[in-house]
């Protein structure tokens, strides 16, 4: 780690606890980030988000150190439509590299929840009577008594929207390649509004032919939220492992690609936990993808929540089209999730347009 690097962390740590000092009111949140979990693109997706020992450059999401092994310079973007279109979610990320050719990889991300109804100012609390200000028992008490009811006229909306970012590179440290990530997260949420950090450390490396094994902290430096009234989120950390199997069928030009991930939570199990050590619940996540020709691409996952998703791909040269189909629960009422995205070379694009538009 050289020594500018060295600086940026200890001034990222130094800040981080100097406001965690400052401010009292703090209380930790496990889904405080979740436009992060719940992020992706048609193709990770589908595999259930099984990315910790992928190779493909938009999984760095779940392991920043992908950003060391993965060649694709192409830009990529899917939108989600979940629960019956309740969510809409985006995703957009993109590589680059600076002059002293360290390589980066941005992830962009953006979810809105419109229309959510505000109840709180329903109640008409004028007690036994029906008629406002008169004293009768149970008036302004906060509870619907015998002869008081709910105004439906009263009904408000609001909306809330999340803006993320998280940038990864990857540093040598002696003859390995360490990942980190800085994450950024803008939230709103009404007439509020709050903006977080989160810092995330990854390993991947290949111990036998086409395999990886892959290990992420996330929030390796518990992530916080500050709102705008003072009140401060925090989130605990996370441990990822991964591995990645691929197995190449060269008679048929079928390649089989095999993903299994391990999540430990480092809080209290909840029932949606697969497994549980001590009082920290836990979570499998595991995706495989069938490629023919190199062209043609069949997906299917099984998401940390025990849900199964399918995909498709198409691979051309210069552009890639997926589809995801994800199911949100067991029950119909909440629908399912389609995802649609493509990975298009920014250079090719460029072209077309240098070659069909005249600029006058």
């Amino acid at each position: 780690m050289n020594s500018k690097t060295l600086f940026f962390f200890k001034l990222f740590l130094i800040i981080f606890i100097i406001i965690n000092i400052s401010l009292a009111e703090t209380d930790w949140r496990k889904y405080g980030w979740q436009i992060f979990e719940n992020a992706g693109e048609g193709r990770s997706l589908s595999m259930g988000n099984a990315g910790v020992a992928d190779f493909q450059l938009n999984s760095t999401l779940w392991n920043p150190a992908i950003v060391a092994i993965a060649n694709s310079t192409h830009l990529s973007y899917g939108h989600q439509s979940r629960f019956a279109g309740i969510i809409q979610s985006d995703f957009l990320s993109f590589p680059f590299s600076v002059k002293s050719n360290r390589s980066f990889h941005m992830i962009v991300l953006h979810e809105s929840v419109g229309k959510i109804p505000k109840t709180s100012d329903l109640l008409l609390d004028w007690g036994a009577d029906g008629v406002p200000n008169t004293g009768d028992q149970g008036e302004n008490n906060g509870l619907i008594d015998e002869g008081e009811r709910l105004d439906s006229d009263n009904v408000s909306y609001f909306n809330q929207q999340q803006f993320g970012f998280q940038l990864s590179t990857t540093l040598r440290v002696y003859d390995f390649d360490l990942g980190i990530s800085i994450r950024g997260l803008i939230h709103t949420l009404g007439k509020n509004w709050g903006s977080g950090i989160g810092f995330d450390v990854g390993f991947i490396r290949s111990f036998w032919k086409n395999s990886y094994f892959g290990l992420m902290f996330r929030n390796l430096i518990p992530a916080m939220v500050v709102w705008d009234s003072g009140y401060v989120e925090l989130t605990k950390p996370k441990l990822l492992s991964g591995l990645s199997q691929t197995i190449d069928i060269p008679k048929f030009d079928i390649k089989i690609l095999l993903l299994g991930d391990i999540m430990l939570n480092i809080t209290n199990e909840t029932l949606n936990d697969d497994f549980s050590v001590g009082s920290n619940g836990g979570n499998f996540r595991i995706g495989s993808e069938l490629t023919y020709k190199n062209k043609i691409n069949i997906r299917v996952g099984r998401n940390p929540y025990g849900y199964i998703s399918t995909g498709i791909g198409l691979k051309w040269t210069n552009l890639q089209l997926n589809y995801a189909y994800l199911l949100n629960s067991n029950s119909e009422d909440l629908g399912s999730t389609h995802v649609l995205s493509f990975d298009i070379n920014p250079d090719w694009l460029k072209s077309i347009f240098e070659r069909n538009i005249i600029i006058k």
